[in-house]
């Protein structure tokens, strides 16, 4: 299988792969592993530029690697195949001819592009500021879950869904995009809830 068509032709990619007699799932899982070690080394460089003493830094940086990984497989796995799950249940409503582990592919081969984002943050990502963590910033929130890549990913899915459901792609957009929307919603309540709480803390200490 020419994996390079997931690129370029992502619906001829989908096509070969639903006349195929089974799905081997090693791509979505080595996605899962290279993004997550790609954000505990992010989660290490972002512990070095904290005021921290300098004989703590090596033992906080290398805590700050191993639960960045840990964190991110379970919370990408667990967003996977709920993300997964809740599709294939709306898809099937709509009369779509998939099911469950045709949707877990889908979804998992369309998050390529996180690895892309992931390496994009690892260069390109900005100093950590304390005093900007009691600060709630919308472009930095907006950016961070409507960018290029996650578009790109939002984009693979639908037409993953689409070829694999036999449904229409403005079908399939409906509960992809409201998804996507219900999770940034959500995603928004627990950082402002998040952000209350600090800004609680940091008045109660002054």
């Amino acid at each position: 299988m020419n994996y390079i068509n997931l690129l370029i032709h992502p619906v001829r990619f989908f096509r070969n792969q639903l006349e195929k007699e089974k799905l081997t799932y090693w791509i979505p899982i080595m996605i899962i592993i290279l993004v997550s070690i790609l954000t505990g080394i992010i989660a290490g460089n972002t512990a070095t530029q904290l005021d921290l003493p300098e004989d703590q830094v090596a033992m906080v940086k290398i805590i700050s690697i191993i639960s960045g990984i840990i964190g991110s497989v379970i919370s990408m796995t667990a967003g996977w195949l709920i993300k997964s799950g809740i599709l294939n249940f709306i898809l099937k409503k709509m009369n779509g001819e998939g099911d469950f582990k045709k949707a877990t592919y889908a979804i998992g081969v369309a998050s390529f592009p996180m690895v892309l984002h992931a390496i994009f943050n690892l260069f390109f990502s900005g100093p950590v500021s304390l005093e900007m963590s009691y600060e709630f910033d919308w472009i930095n929130f907006l950016s961070g879950i409507f960018n290029v890549f996650s578009i790109w990913e939002l984009v693979l899915t639908i037409i993953g869904l689409s070829v694999f459901y036999g449904l229409s792609y403005k079908k399939t957009a409906i509960p992809v995009i409201g998804l996507k929307l219900l999770t940034a919603a959500v995603s928004l309540v627990i950082s402002l809830a998040s952000l209350s709480s600090l800004s609680g803390l940091s008045n109660l200490e002054q």
